[in-house]
């Protein structure tokens, strides 16, 4: 036991590229606990045995997902919310340079729109809006605005222009980053996280202190791809809105392939590997 609670103590000793404002990590001791529950060897590589187990396969959309049985799904949806993985991240600081929101289905950058939106409310200040998306095909399963628009990043200019928002807030600069469909292997794939944030910094931003928006449960590897791509000079605060455990079909299954990019991607010694960044 000793010596599998040190190798999880190794995983998360990472290198910081970026400057977070506040660090983020998943406490080794409860994951500990979650890979032991879900019979994960104790003398197996918890990297790559997570990424087997509860990483999506190469291709697969988080909405197509199949739910884990009934008492591992209890248990993990149970272990989550008590981590906090299910509750809003919030800002530190009471103003930023930028606000950038991650590109996501419709739905969810609209609630990721509505939560940066409650921020200002509540008093946070940023002085430009940035919107990281990618031209994803717009699905009928998921997403709305298919008979307006024919992707992501065409969809995030309908949601700003409708959203009801604080005048001053509406007055804003706002800036797109609309990053292309990329080809792998002969396929065609949606950009992911570090595409949009590695377009943006090629559209030469200064230097300064990001706020990204993203949502539950996938703030935690998304803070841990922005920790790995963006430059030190950059400081950066991730928020996100919190939701309810159960507010997907496939909650639990969505939540292990999220812990399981975030392990990943605190591990320093992992392989780079695409899959394991997606969006």
């Amino acid at each position: 036991m000793k010596k599998w609670f040190l190798t999880l103590a190794i995983y998360f000793c990472s290198f910081s590229f970026a400057t977070p404002i506040q660090e983020r990590k998943i406490d080794s001791a409860a994951l500990l606990e979650l890979i032991s529950a879900l019979n994960i060897p104790k003398d197996a590589n918890i990297v790559a045995e997570t990424q087997k187990r509860w990483l999506r396969k190469a291709g697969q959309e988080r909405w197509e997902l199949a739910e884990l049985p009934t008492e591992q799904k209890r248990f993990v949806l149970d272990w989550a919310e008590k981590q906090g993985l299910f509750a809003p991240w919030k800002p530190t600081l009471p103003t930023y340079d930028k606000a950038l929101i991650l590109g996501a289905t419709t739905s969810r950058m609209q609630m990721r729109l509505d939560y940066l939106k409650e921020l200002w409310l509540q008093g946070t200040r940023f002085n430009e809006i940035v919107w990281l998306t990618g031209d994803r095909p717009l699905d009928k399963r998921v997403d709305g605005l298919l008979e307006r628009c024919d992707n992501e990043s065409q969809a995030a200019h309908i949601l700003w222009a409708e959203t009801d928002l604080p005048e001053e807030m509406r007055k804003l600069p706002v800036v797109y980053i609309a990053v292309p469909m990329k080809t792998e292997d002969g396929a065609l794939k949606r950009p992911n996280t570090e595409d949009t944030i590695i377009a943006w910094l090629e559209s030469a931003p200064q230097p300064c202190t990001a706020l990204f928006v993203s949502d539950q449960p996938f703030c935690g590897y998304q803070f841990a791809v922005i920790n790995t791509c963006l430059p030190a000079a950059y400081q950066f605060d991730l928020v996100g809105q919190g939701v309810e455990s159960t507010s997907h079909p496939a909650a639990a299954a969505i939540t292990l392939d999220s812990i399981a990019r975030w392990i990943y991607l605190d591990n320093p010694c992992a392989p780079t590997n695409p899959e394991f960044l997606s969006r």
